[in-house]
């Protein structure tokens, strides 16, 4: 399990539920488009396959409809497959033994990101609805700070479906220096 330093989601949360976690914006506040800053906030994933010496096999993909972290693996809390598993992993599709796979919870989600569920320091109670009002571009912006923190410099592509291909969209016009491909799918 990844470092979960000052992440706090309340007695209700399971270590079970996220996957590997990383805190974001630790040394630079991250600017909501509705006007808020958030620092120092986690975000959970999962990757599949080994990122290569030059950084330059990693792809991202922004999971549809249940934007969490689980697109080639089991959901442990609800043990749901992620429904990836025949294009995410070796000798298939997007073949894990060359490319190397990140998929994160989006930022606002309940699976170990920041979200409604974490606990508000103000409070000492979770966020609920005072949660801030997140856009396409402030999920873009948190899951850049994630594809940064591996030293990524460019996708080999942004893979999507529904919401997921709006991100991946969002991706291509927000950074396109860092994506070279885009995958975007009923959105």
């Amino acid at each position: 399990m990844a470092n979960k330093e000052n992440a706090t989601f309340g007695p209700q949360y399971k270590d079970i539920e996220v996957g590997d976690i990383i805190m974001l914006a630790k040394g630079k506040p991250m600017m909501l488009d509705c006007g808020k800053e958030i620092a120092n906030f986690p975000m959970a994933y999962q990757t599949h396959g080994t990122l290569n010496k030059n950084k330059s096999n990693a792809i991202l993909v922004c999971h549809g409809l249940k934007g969490n972290q689980y697109v080639a693996s089991t959901n442990p809390l609800t043990g749901h497959p992620g429904g990836g598993e025949q294009i995410f992993c070796p000798e298939k599709i997007l073949d894990t033994n060359k490319y190397f796979i990140i998929c994160a919870n989006v930022l606002g989600g309940c699976l170990g990101t920041y979200g409604p569920k974490t606990i508000n320091p103000e409070t000492g109670k979770p966020f609920g609805l005072d949660f801030p009002v997140i856009t396409i571009g402030d999920l873009v912006r948190a899951q850049r700070l994630l594809v940064e923190h591996f030293d990524i410099k460019q996708l080999v592509s942004v893979i999507g479906g529904s919401m997921g291909g709006m991100l991946s969209l969002e991706w291509a016009v927000s950074n396109p220096d860092m994506v070279y491909s885009s995958v975007i799918i009923a959105a």
